[in-house]
């Protein structure tokens, strides 16, 4: 398997939103390899620019479960998280 920065997945824009996403999970499946990205966090100051709590303190948490989904989306096989029960949560309503 495969740990990219998460940005390789899915890029980040000029002002700090999402992007499209790349066709590295596709690309890394194809060689029969797992895709885990890394560092899913939860505060503001780590997430995506859309996804982030205004008004709030750069530690404080954001939206990190919506920003969890758009990456499950992509076929992503996991994940790694300083939060490990907020990419649970996520994995578990990506599921469903």
């Amino acid at each position: 398997g495969v740990g990219p920065e998460k940005a390789q997945v899915i890029p980040r824009e000029a002002d700090g939103t999402l992007g499209e996403p790349t066709s590295f999970v596709a690309d890394a499946h194809a060689a029969d390899l797992l895709v885990h990205p890394y560092t899913f966090r939860n505060e503001n100051e780590f997430l995506p620019a859309e996804l982030r709590d205004p008004g709030e303190e750069p530690g404080d948490y954001g939206r990190a479960i919506e920003e969890q989904l758009v990456f499950w989306e992509t076929g992503i096989d996991g994940m790694f998280t300083d939060n490990p029960d907020t990419g649970l949560v996520s994995r578990e309503l990506f599921q469903d």
